[in-house]
């Protein structure tokens, strides 16, 4: 894993447990579909995910900054084939940006594994520990239900000999409550 990814992976742990008079009052949960098309993969992923706040929030140039941690869970399949697919557990801290009431912006950088198939018809993903990356804009319907659309990149960093990554569009429908 290169020193880069180390030093990004740290900052973001470290500015998620930061302490400060605020914290984040708001949990959510959710269930998401995503893609990846890519190269005739075809892998699709189910996931479900508890995303608690963390005791950080802000105010940065006028701008609503808070902290979470999103644990997921998901099922990785190839829908070309009837092989297994891999389950998926994953930790990611996030920052949210909240410029506007009506959405927010979602950066989140983590890590996990898998237990499962790991080996897709010409997409190995390598092996079970893999690293997270969310990028996404989530619209906010009402007090309770957003909607989200984020990319979502799971690697393995090169420790494994394969490394066919995910680069997928997730599409996620959350409550918050």
């Amino acid at each position: 894993m290169n020193a880069l990814v180390k030093l990004s992976f740290l900052s973001a742990l470290i500015l998620c447990f930061m302490p400060s008079a605020f914290a984040a009052t708001s949990t959510q949960i959710g269930a998401g579909y995503g893609f990846d098309l890519r190269n005739g993969a075809h892998l699709e992923q189910y996931e479900i995910f508890l995303r608690p706040p963390l005791p950080y929030t802000t105010t940065l140039f006028g701008t609503e900054l808070a902290t979470a941690v999103e644990l997921g869970f998901g099922y990785i399949k190839d829908w070309n084939q009837g092989s297994s697919g891999a389950a998926r557990f994953s930790a990611m801290p996030e920052v949210i940006l909240a410029p506007h009431s009506q959405f927010s912006f979602l950066l989140g950088l983590g890590a996990g594994f898998m237990k499962g198939n790991t080996d897709f018809s010409g997409h190995d993903l390598g092996g079970p520990f893999l690293f997270t990356f969310k990028l996404g804009i989530q619209y906010h319907l009402n007090e309770h239900w957003d909607v989200e659309d984020a990319f979502y990149h799971q690697s393995n960093g090169d420790i494994y000999t394969h490394n066919y990554s995910l680069d997928m569009n997730q599409l996620t429908l959350a409550y918050t409550f």
